[in-house]
């Protein structure tokens, strides 16, 4: 493995680690609001919003710093791919069902802002799944790709396509 294969993995891997702590920081640090606010009251579609986007990325977060440790051999694990991008979507969604829900009451419940704002989320929703379903080739010519770093590429990823001199 090349020095720059090296020190990507390891980059990769510290910042997942990064992204864990400041998850597991910010966890501890909310936890007494959340018993307070949270906990006791009746299940509606805001607090089911804000349960999925609280706890949801503890798990994508398992399952990004497995797939980093992770040897794949020459191939990628495909289903497991798709559940830890389906594990992102999720929280994604949920939080922003939050955030639509807090500007909507800030609003005064305008139901004008309640459209925009579903509208514009559901498009950006829509254009996320569609890039995400369909890579983009765009590899760079004469670089190599390292099979141990192919498995954390993702669907999002861009690899420039090689072309031929004429």
């Amino acid at each position: 493995m090349s020095a720059p294969d090296t020190f990507g993995l390891q980059l990769v891997k510290y910042t997942n680690v990064a992204a864990s702590a400041i998850l597991i920081y910010d966890y501890f640090v909310t936890l007494h609001s959340e018993v307070q606010w949270t906990w006791g009251r009746k299940w509606g579609i805001i607090r089911t919003a804000f349960t999925t986007s609280r706890y949801v990325p503890f798990a994508g977060a398992l399952m990004t710093s497995y797939s980093a440790i992770k040897i794949w051999g020459t191939q990628d694990c495909i289903p497991f791919n798709d559940a830890v991008n389906g594990i992102h979507f999720l929280g994604i969604i949920a939080s922003e069902v939050l955030l639509i829900a807090r500007v909507y009451a800030f609003s005064g419940n305008k139901k004008a802002y309640l459209i925009i704002l579903v509208s514009f989320g559901l498009a950006v929703l829509v254009t996320s799944v569609i890039l995400s379903a369909a890579p983009i080739n765009l590899k760079v010519p004469g670089s190599g790709e390292s099979p141990r770093l192919a498995h954390l590429r993702g669907p999002l990823d861009l690899v420039v396509p090689s072309r031929m001199a004429s």
